[in-house]
């Protein structure tokens, strides 16, 4: 029996680490699909900004992923890619009445990122208004950060992050200046 636990609880990392997590128990599993931000180059990749036209700024993230099973809680973080290590400071907790179903057992998750003292967000704070895209140049690269999620079941926890799912990394950036402003969603 604890070969079985430990051979499914050693699964569940390896499909962690591709974006995709499962519940050891059974009880649900889930994957990112998806990290936008409210920063867009022209390139079409999403990036994060410390300060826009001149003046420290808030970057509003929207984490899309789908779930199978029940969900009481899930906890979302912004890991950076340079140091693996989670800060307190950069994770929230939602429960499952919280998170914005767009169908199909999927849902968004959206919030506002305050790099106001270092390069990933001091504080997640959950929203639920969607700001609109702004396309922007940007330069002075600063880092990266990737979404990682947990979610409790109620008899059980599972991961997944967006680390290997094709953009699910975001750049951040130091300086970023606003071009325009497009109708698209966060």
């Amino acid at each position: 029996m604890k070969k079985m636990l430990l051979g499914a609880v050693g699964l569940s990392a390896v499909l962690a680490s591709c974006g995709v997590g499962g519940a050891p128990d059974g009880s649900g599993n889930g994957s990112v699909s998806q990290v936008r931000t409210e920063y867009r180059l022209a390139s079409g990749q999403f990036v994060a900004c410390d300060n826009v036209n001149n003046a420290s700024a808030t970057t509003q993230v929207s984490v899309y992923f789908r779930v199978a099973g029940s969900v009481q809680t899930v906890d979302v973080g912004l890991r950076g890619n340079t140091d693996p290590q989670y800060d307190n400071n950069y994770t929230a907790r939602v429960t499952g009445q919280q998170l914005a179903a767009i169908g199909n057992g999927s849902y968004r998750l959206t919030f506002t990122a305050n790099p106001a003292t270092g390069l990933l967000p001091q504080s997640i704070i959950v929203t639920p208004t969607q700001g609109k895209v702004k396309i922007v140049t940007a330069n002075e690269r600063a880092g990266s950060f990737h979404a990682a999620l947990t979610v409790n079941t109620g008899s059980s926890n599972y991961s997944f992050n967006s680390s290997l799912i094709p953009n699910g990394n975001v750049d951040v950036y130091a300086n970023c200046t606003v071009v325009s402003t497009t109708n698209d969603n966060v």
